[in-house]
């Protein structure tokens, strides 16, 4: 059972009524018997119409008897055979009862008719999803899109499916469509840039964060999220998802095999400073696997602490291609700047270690105050200078340029003694931290997740939520008439989940949604939200949001979802998206 606490008012739906009232009123699901209809309906003159037959259906199933509700449609069905209202209602009962091939089967009756039928492919899409059939519901995701392509939370919902999916390009094609159509949201944005980032466009993906930076003003919770794609884009940790670096792609078995068994000799020899050995078994590595950044790295140390330093700088990459966290980045930039003194290369020897320099002086700065641990290395800054004064009488020109270009840093920079804060200031930074905590950085990471989420395996808005209690006495809530888009007359809004993995314990959700261009201006309020505790071993559940008091306005929103106690940037676990449109006016 999910327990909404204080908010019993809820529940005007009849389809779901508080735990607390008599069992009587509770709406029990029972098994379907899907074959025969009960012979008392053939002739009764109720059942004639086509409406008749819906109003009595939906009536026996809102009280619970869900099989004569069945066989009220069965032989109103039969009576009009192309009634397709009946058809998609009959799809409805049957998605409520267990019964998903069928459903899925009422549903199709329909589409064959009225292909771009948008309620019933929302329909049918919600029983692909909640069974687990998630290519199914991915094609019918796009089929929507197809049909409905000015909505733009389509194609961002199915750009997070495709990434799911590993189907990268596919979801960056969706994501495009989605920031097209709405160009202000600049968190989609950055979405779009991860997944230019995993399929290796890195210009692409700079360009699109390099953008969200020049709209932003400075402190917004959006540019210390743009900043952090940027560290992720620039640092040594992730290359992107189509990035395979270790092993060729046209690989065999075989190679691979032969190539992680020596690989291990290799890097010992190496290590050991067994250069000769070790030169053999590295150019067998570059054989077998041409695309080992490591060992392309190492033997251009090799070579070059044998001596042979015309041929290792052909080997070693770019010193901007090297990572700078690397426990072997200084001796590779270091050994480079030898080999090119030895060469006469004298400007870029110069370069290399006048980095290495630099590198040092900033390195003792930040650790004056820090004992570092034992079996550190760290460059000598004097047997530095002492190879840059080698090389100076041969580069004047740029070494003055750079000693001035230095003195000039050093001259901007005036020692200034520390402010320290006063007591109330220092308060109100307490008071800050404590006071509501703005989620959208958590949220412009979360729409561009690489992994599905650790909580919920669906979360799908709807205008209606079911329960069906099954004889092992677990709960199943089932959304009724899915949908993305509501207009501005709906009461509640209800967003059905399923979790991974049933709960594990009494665990407090939550649901906090704003308008999603109110948000990106810095909005703290919730326009609605809603909290539950989930019982033990339940793995699903429902948020009821309810409609705010001045009515829904027309945009869009976003709603975190939050897994504990609190809700901040650190408990949010997973968002969802809806629009709110004009009503249709009545004809």
């Amino acid at each position: 059972m999910i327990i909404h606490p204080y908010q019993p008012y809820r529940f005007r739906n009849p389809f779901v009524r508080p735990s607390h009232h008599v069992i009587g009123l509770l709406l029990f699901l029972l098994p379907v018997t899907l074959t025969g209809s009960p012979p008392a309906f053939a002739n009764d003159p109720e059942l004639r119409s086509e409406g008749q037959v819906a109003q009595r259906a939906k009536a026996a199933w809102e009280q619970g008897t869900t099989d004569l509700a069945l066989g009220i449609l069965d032989q109103g069905i039969h009576d009009h055979p192309q009634a397709l209202a009946l058809h998609q209602l009959r799809g409805d009962m049957l998605a409520t009862s267990r019964h998903t091939e069928a459903a899925l089967e009422s549903y199709e009756t329909v589409l064959a008719s009225i292909p771009t039928s948008l309620d019933v492919r929302w329909a049918k899409w919600s029983v692909l999803v909640r069974s687990g059939q998630v290519e199914d519901a991915v094609t019918e995701l796009q089929r929507i899109a197809a049909i409905d392509p000015q909505n733009p939370l389509i194609h961002l919902r199915l750009a997070r499916e495709l990434r799911k999916l590993d189907r990268l390009e596919e979801s960056l094609t969706s994501y495009q469509q989605a920031v097209e159509l709405g160009p202000d949201m600049l968190n989609w944005r950055l979405a779009m840039a991860r997944a230019r980032f995993d399929i290796l466009d890195y210009e692409g993906a700079d360009r699109d964060v390099q953008f969200v930076l020049g709209q932003v003003s400075p402190g917004s919770p959006l540019e210390q999220s743009a900043k952090n794609l940027l560290t992720v884009f620039y640092g040594s940790t992730e290359r992107g998802r189509r990035f395979a670096p270790m092993m060729s792609p046209d690989a065999s078995p075989k190679q691979l095999k032969d190539w992680s068994m020596i690989r291990h000799d290799g890097y010992a020899l190496f290590e050991a400073g067994r250069y000769q050995e070790a030169e053999p078994i590295y150019r067998q590595l570059l054989f077998l696997n041409p695309m080992d950044p490591l060992a392309k790295q190492h033997l251009g140390l090799i070579l070059m602490n044998l001596g042979r330093c015309k041929e290792a700088i052909s080997m070693i990459p770019k010193v901007s291609d090297l990572d700078p966290t690397d426990e072997d980045y200084t001796a590779t930039v270091y050994r480079l700047g030898q080999c090119l003194v030895d060469l006469g290369r004298w400007e870029d020897a110069y370069i290399q270690f006048k980095i290495l320099y630099e590198a040092t002086v900033e390195f003792e700065k930040t650790t004056k105050e820090v004992e570092l641990p034992p079996g550190i290395r760290v460059l000598d800054k004097k047997k530095l200078m002492r190879w840059l004064d080698k090389i100076r009488p041969h580069v004047p020109d740029l070494a003055k340029e750079s000693d001035a270009e230095a003195g000039n840093g050093a001259s901007l920079v005036e020692p200034v003694a520390p402010a320290v804060p006063t007591e109330a200031e220092l308060a109100a930074k307490t008071i800050e931290k404590l006071g509501p905590q703005n989620t959208l950085d958590t949220a412009a990471s979360l729409v561009g997740r690489d992994a599905d989420f650790a909580w919920f395996r669906f979360v799908i808005p709807a205008r209606k939520v079911m329960r069906d209690d099954s004889p092992t006495g677990a709960h199943d809530f089932i959304p009724l008439d899915p949908e993305i888009s509501f207009p501005t007359t709906q009461q509640d809004i209800y967003l059905v989940f399923g979790l991974v993995t049933a709960s594990y314990d009494e665990v407090p959700l939550a649901a906090r949604c704003f308008k999603e261009t109110a948000e990106l201006k810095g909005a703290q309020t919730a326009v609605a939200q809603d909290h539950l505790i989930m019982s033990t071993n339940d793995q699903s559940g429902y948020f009821v949001l309810s409609r705010p008091t001045t009515g829904w306005t027309t945009g869009l929103y976003r709603c975190g979802l939050f897994a504990g106690e609190q809700t901040s940037a650190y408990t949010q676990v997973d968002e969802v998206r809806f629009r709110i449109v004009e009503a249709p006016r009545p004809s």
